[in-house]
């Protein structure tokens, strides 16, 4: 089933707290996904810092983890949430040369995303889980995007959690509510061009598609529209880039995602009573219709 939902705020000065909305927000659909909880954040990030986040299924594998950071780069800022590694870190080289170092360490150890902007967090069970290990409550940036999953087609474990990326192309997030028909096919033609898949996750290949797609000269949002085209399946997603988020609906508008926008905000979910508790506010709500794509920019 799953739930999507969050918040993005159109000035960095903004009343109410990010984090916390975010957190009442994902906490309102906590029944539509118990498995794991993820979000997606943004970051004004003037250090230039790169966001680096690890899957870790071997235990006790953390200090491993920040050990090779450590020696790619130099980190700044670090949590081992066992299971999950985010850290900041100091970097110039190629993300596909980090992704590739930190891979080889272990079989159970994976990147989930780099960043240079977004950073992605992620833990088992419900938002209270993620935010006792990662203080997802204290974050104030601009945009704070998450999923609730509740798992069909893969295991429950970190590394089939979302938000999920391209990996080592930084500045783009997925989050995806459904089910992809064709997601065999499509990772087997995926695969033939040479994309590395990380999961057995079906939305995995929504990341490729878009990534793909831009790679041949799509614009963001042309490609959003091809996905809806070339997906087969119900379903909605949430795509956050370095400057810009958006929702999608397939041809059938089967899966449920309210919007809220005013002057301040735009707030996402897919529960109207969950996004009204999440910003306070008995705001008034509308429905994406079928097959619509809807882009902000940051």
């Amino acid at each position: 089933m799953c739930g999507v939902g969050g918040i993005f705020f159109k000035s960095a000065e903004h009343g109410a707290k990010t984090g916390e909305i975010a957190y009442r927000i994902l906490d309102g659909i906590y029944r539509r996904g118990p498995d794991s909880t993820g979000v997606a954040l943004w970051h004004d990030n003037a250090d230039g810092l790169l966001y680096v986040g690890v899957n870790c299924e071997a235990p006790g594998g953390g200090g491993r983890i920040l050990e090779a950071l450590d020696q790619l780069g130099t980190v700044k800022q670090a949590t081992d949430g066992d299971g999950y590694i985010r850290a900041a870190i100091a970097y110039g080289g190629s993300e596909e040369d980090l992704v590739d170092a930190i891979d080889a360490l272990d079989p159970a150890i994976t990147v989930s995303s780099v960043g240079r902007h977004l950073e992605v967090l992620k833990h088992m069970g419900g938002v209270a889980n993620l935010d006792a290990k990662f203080d997802l409550k204290s974050y104030d940036g601009r945009l704070a995007m998450g999923l609730t999953r509740y798992a069909t087609e893969s295991r429950i474990d970190f590394t089939n959690g979302q938000p999920l990326s391209a990996r080592a192309v930084p500045g783009l997030a997925v989050m995806h509510n459904g089910h992809i028909t064709n997601y065999h096919h499509l990772r087997s033609s995926y695969a033939l061009k040479g994309y590395n898949f990380s999961t057995q996750n079906d939305s995995e290949v929504i990341p490729i598609m878009l990534i793909d797609e831009m790679s041949k000269g799509a614009t963001f949002e042309d490609a959003l529209n091809i996905t809806v085209d070339k997906l087969d399946g119900c379903f909605t997603y949430i795509a956050v880039t370095d400057d810009c988020f958006a929702v999608v609906k397939d041809a059938y508008a089967a899966k449920p995602t309210v919007v809220a926008e005013n002057d301040e905000f735009v707030a996402l979910s897919s529960d109207p009573q969950s996004l009204r508790e999440g910003v306070l506010s008995d705001i008034e709500v509308w429905e994406p219709g079928a097959g619509e794509v809807h882009v902000w920019q940051m």
